[in-house]
């Protein structure tokens, strides 16, 4: 990863360190397709470091993230029914790649190179089976993001191919996206095992993407419903059914979107640049499984989904690990 980030990354650590409470955790979460043996082609790497805080009940004083507060008591019914509230905060690094990274020029039709570095707060409610969550993200695409220098460290030492092509990425340019997502979910058995099915509806507004989104996951393990607010943030690629609390759960999840426009693929709105055809309707797979220890939670997943450009340039397969610790 970049130098910047990595600076970034250790301030924010010892910051929330300082400040946490004693149901406070910090998850490290690497995507990467050298996971799952390819190079290139689409999304190929991300990069999140995210801070939450749980209520166990309804909290008067309980605070959404600052840049959801405008949104959050709006949008969000938090009465006494209210069971559970999470108010996370993310620090992340994204990057799309052409699918043969080792050429000078990017092919006709070709993804484009593209890194994105943003700071994203939620805040999600867990209400009687459903979670209702806001989400707003700022931050930059382009070469101040630092994803070629992320890139280039990683394929160093992995041996991997030598990405030459970032010349020709995304230019400078701010973003900004709201989100705003519905969970349902269905248990069954009464058990220590139980399974579950989650399903959740979500939309998004904003220059780095606008979308409409539908998503459903299977889950089998323990202590589902008290994971069930950190699984429900299937935000796209940041998918993170994590366990907590001694729990495990093994998950299979499929979902369907309608992508407006992304600036990934779709270049910058403001400026002429790389870009290529979007492909509208877009189908995700993914599957995992989470362990919990008392004050530390690991999940190793999988993703792969159709193409995100009409000319099949940018396939998103991807392996992911999450490790997660209380604070």
């Amino acid at each position: 990863m970049s130098l910047r980030l990595v600076v970034l990354c250790l301030l924010l650590s010892l910051s929330l360190s300082a400040r946490a409470g004693d149901n406070d955790w910090l998850s490290l979460i690497w995507h990467n397709d050298l996971l799952i043996g390819k190079d290139g082609g689409g999304y190929t790497n991300g990069l999140f470091l995210s801070w939450y805080t749980f209520a166990d009940e309804a909290r008067e004083d309980f605070t959404p993230p600052w840049l959801t507060r405008p949104l959050a008591r709006w949008l969000i019914n938090s009465e006494d029914t209210t069971k559970l509230e999470l108010g996370v905060h993310t620090l992340g690094q994204m990057m799309v790649t052409p699918e043969d990274v080792s050429k000078l020029e990017r092919e006709p039709g070709d993804a484009p190179y593209a890194g994105l570095l943003y700071w994203r707060s939620g805040y999600f409610s867990y209400t009687d089976e459903r979670v209702d969550s806001v989400a707003v993200t700022v931050g930059v695409v382009g070469p101040l993001a630092g994803a070629e220098r992320a890139q280039k460290w990683v394929h160093e030492i992995t041996g991997s191919t030598e990405p030459r092509g970032w010349d020709n990425q995304i230019s400078n340019e701010p973003i900004g996206q709201i989100e705003r997502a519905r969970m349902w979910r269905f248990a069954s058995g009464s058990g220590v095992r139980q399974a579950d099915l989650l399903t959740q509806i979500s939309g998004s507004l904003g220059n780095v993407e606008s979308a409409a989104r539908l998503t459903m996951v299977v889950r089998y393990g323990t202590d589902l419903r008290r994971s069930v607010i950190a699984a429900s943030q299937l935000s796209g690629r940041v998918s993170n059914p994590m366990a907590i609390d001694r729990g495990w759960n093994v998950y299979l999840g499929v979902g369907a979107d309608y992508v407006h426009n992304q600036i990934f693929i779709s270049g910058s709105r403001l400026r002429s640049g790389p870009r290529t055809e979007l492909k509208h309707e877009q189908y995700w797979l993914f599957a995992g499984g989470a362990y919990a220890w008392e004050n530390f939670s690991a999940t190793v997943g999988f993703s792969a989904s159709s193409s995100l450009d009409k000319y099949s340039s940018a396939r998103q397969g991807f392996g992911s690990v999450i490790l997660a610790w209380r604070l």
